[in-house]
């Protein structure tokens, strides 16, 4: 009986304790009975519910998230394929006589324009041959005007029988034979300038010069086989890229239409630009099975370089009609793909959506979303159904913002984010478990 008293008194004395030094543990089952035998009166808001509680418990936070607004889209088909870069157009350049070179005009790796003077040769020989070939054309036009004068007067000699008319006849001859010289030599003065002028070697096309093959004070020659140096015109610029010849009919519409395909080159960072699809060939690689095909790119800012291997995505027909929204949006989920949709009252609800193609930064979905409704973009990992959501600045968030609104104008469309002022609503006790995408 001793014992039982002394474990009494000591349970009492803890629950005392307890009461009075933690005041949480007063919402215990057992500190509260001991209280009750101990005549211990309790808190005043112990049970008592505060402002923004309910049932004696507080209520999550509104849950910051990105939000992005569905819009209207037309679904790109997309034909994608491995590509190469190749330059518009390539030149060897050569020279077309032989001599030295006397000067280099450009430096390796320079932009030319067509026409830019690249090398000059030697020509001091060809200008001594030009002006012996002007003097020879002086000295056959005087000889021909004494010539005429020769012959005229034996002509009118002829006439009162003073000249035979052999001698009128060789006359003329000699007179046809210095302007036959005359037009030989103007013949050859010209041979002589064209080869003044390839003596200066200019680009034949604009473009950006390659390594140069040759030096300062060498000899070259027209028959060498090896360039002085290769111009590449790299503005436009061309992508070759070869598909499956299953896809040839697809290919033949692109072309018909001039699609714009996506050129994506990557590197430290990705980099896109976009072209149109100017040719395919006339025969399918027995060999591979594929058929190659060719696209222009301006390539103003010269992102793309001969030789780079590119990803080329061709835009090959725009199916309307489906919904468009951040790719970070749609999740799966057990029971498919999910979107978090955030209501009027500014909470959100899981729905589910019938995905039918990703591309790029874009889904586009059949069913499951109206244009015009607003879901989460980023941030879904806390959310739960009925759970409250507050839209967070894009620019300050820690993942960047989805991008403009609209159909997209190439294989990678962007969405605008969303920016509505939704109220931040508490969710109800009938709140159900999160739905984790």
């Amino acid at each position: 009986m001793r014992r039982l008293f002394v474990m009494a008194a000591v349970v009492a004395t803890v629950g005392v304790t307890a009461w009075v030094a933690y005041p949480p543990a007063r919402d215990w089952p057992g500190i509260q009975q001991i209280s009750n035998l101990v005549g211990t009166p309790p808190a005043k808001n112990a049970t008592t519910a505060t402002p923004g509680k309910k049932g004696g418990r507080a209520q999550s936070p509104p849950v910051p998230v990105a939000a992005a607004t569905a819009v209207t889209a037309e679904m790109p088909v997309v034909l994608s394929a491995p590509g190469t870069v190749e330059p518009f157009a390539t030149v060897g350049v050569k020279t077309r006589v032989d001599g030295q070179v006397s000067e280099i005009a450009f430096k390796e790796g320079q932009e030319v324009k067509a026409g830019d003077v690249l090398f000059r040769l030697d020509d001091r020989l060809i200008r001594a041959q030009i002006r012996q070939a002007e003097a020879n054309i002086t000295r056959d036009k005087a000889a021909l005007v004494d010539a005429e004068a020769i012959l005229k007067r034996r002509e009118s000699l002829v006439a009162k029988a003073i000249v035979s008319e052999a001698a009128t006849e060789t006359q003329r001859s000699a007179v046809e034979v210095l302007k036959a010289s005359i037009a030989a030599g103007q013949a050859q003065l010209e041979g002589w300038r064209t080869q003044l002028d390839y003596l200066t070697i200019a680009a034949p096309i604009p473009g950006r010069t390659g390594a140069v093959k040759t030096e300062l004070g060498s000899n070259v020659r027209a028959a060498d086989t090896n360039a002085l140096v290769v111009i590449n015109q790299t503005r436009p610029i061309t992508v070759t890229f070869a598909v499956p010849q299953v896809d040839l009919a697809t290919l033949r519409r692109a072309l018909a239409s001039r699609s714009e395909a996506t050129i994506r080159v990557t590197g430290e960072t990705m980099t896109e630009t976009t072209g149109k699809v100017v040719f395919i060939d006339n025969q399918v690689d027995k060999t591979t099975g594929t058929l190659l095909g060719k696209i222009e790119v301006a390539n103003d800012n010269e992102v793309l370089w001969p030789g780079q291997a590119v990803d080329v995505d061709l835009v090959v027909e725009r199916r309307p009609g489906y919904v468009a929204v951040p790719s970070s949006a749609v999740l799966p989920s057990q029971t498919g793909m999910i979107a978090w949709v955030i209501n009027e009252q500014g909470t959100v609800a899981p729905r589910q959506v019938e995905l039918q193609r990703v591309i790029g930064a874009t889904a586009y979905l059949s069913d499951g979303l109206n244009a015009g409704e607003v879901v989460v973009a980023d941030g879904q990992l806390r959310l739960s159904s009925g759970a409250a959501v507050t839209i967070r600045d894009p620019s300050k968030s820690g993942t960047p913002p989805p991008a403009r609104r609209g159909p997209p104008s190439s294989a990678t469309g962007e969405i605008e984010p969303a920016t509505p002022n939704l109220p931040t609503k508490q969710p109800s006790d009938g709140a159900s478990k999160a739905t984790r995408g």
